[in-house]
């Protein structure tokens, strides 16, 4: 219960009817369970309020006959615009040519007058109901996209650093190698290191020996930026060897940051 009171809270209702007695009632009503209540005396005022809203309308309710632009015009453009809009029109006929043509234009709902608040009432749940559903899967769709769109610029950067003969890896904002070549496992077999790269939870830190000449510290930004924003090369001790690295930064399309550490063993 307390789950269908916070939904109808949530919700932007538009009604739009041109006897000011009608409008007035349906608003006192209404103000009672929905979050937020606009009013329009005709077609084309409410289709105006409609396209203009700096807060989206979610359920759009409209009797048929007004003056300037119909109930039915006026919906049928709007569903035109956006075609997910819930919609309840409203009309003292029951004339099938109504009713047919609401359901061409994709009214979700058709009342007869009088209006009965409890079965308003309802209705506004189920549509409420329906929205945030439809706002659940929306999100679930997102986020199965950036899961497909991280997944293959993954397969990217691990094609990348495949195809150079140096030990190379990919490491993000965070320091953590998120993919590399074969020659970083050669050069981490064996160790204590080398699962946590298997499980992509190695930090680069956690290679370094303690003299490792790297600064993590700095002031104004990352070590990696400063190092690639300068052009400097630092110099990596791991596993007793010292090797010069090459660091090249990586944007991807959503502006997350990855660097690629390219490794050249210094010969003594």
């Amino acid at each position: 219960m307390e789950n269908h009171i916070a939904l109808m809270k949530k919700l932007h209702v538009l009604f739009v009817d041109d006897e000011w007695l009608i409008r007035e009632m349906v608003s006192d009503m209404l103000s009672d369970t929905v979050g937020h209540v606009s009013l329009a005396s005709n077609g084309q005022e409410g289709l105006d309020f409609y396209m203009n809203s700096l807060r989206p309308v979610d359920i759009v309710i409209a009797d048929q006959t007004m003056p300037v632009m119909l109930g039915l015009d006026m919906l049928e453009k709007i569903k035109a615009y956006n075609p997910s809009q819930k919609c309840i029109m409203i009309t003292a006929h029951s004339e099938t040519k109504y009713l047919l043509r609401a359901i061409e234009i994709g009214i979700e709902h058709f009342i007869i007058k009088p209006i009965v608040f409890d079965q308003l009432d309802n209705i506004l749940n189920s549509l409420a109901l329906k929205i945030e559903h439809e706002s659940l899967q929306k999100e679930q769709e997102k986020l199965y996209q950036r899961e497909q769109l991280r997944y293959v610029y993954n397969k990217s950067l691990e094609s990348l650093v495949n195809n150079i003969p140096l030990p190379s890896m990919i490491i993000d904002q965070n320091d953590h190698i998120i993919t590399c070549n074969s020659e970083i496992f050669t050069i981490l077999a064996c160790t204590e290191h080398y699962k946590k790269l298997i499980d992509k939870k190695l930090n680069i830190k956690d290679l370094l020996s303690t003299d490792a000449l790297i600064k993590s510290d700095l002031a104004f930004c990352d070590w990696k930026d400063e190092c690639v924003l300068i052009d400097l090369d630092p110099y990596f001790n791991i596993e007793k060897t010292i090797y010069s690295v090459k660091i090249k930064r990586i944007i991807s399309d959503d502006n997350t940051r990855f660097y690629l550490l390219c490794l050249i063993e210094l010969l003594n």
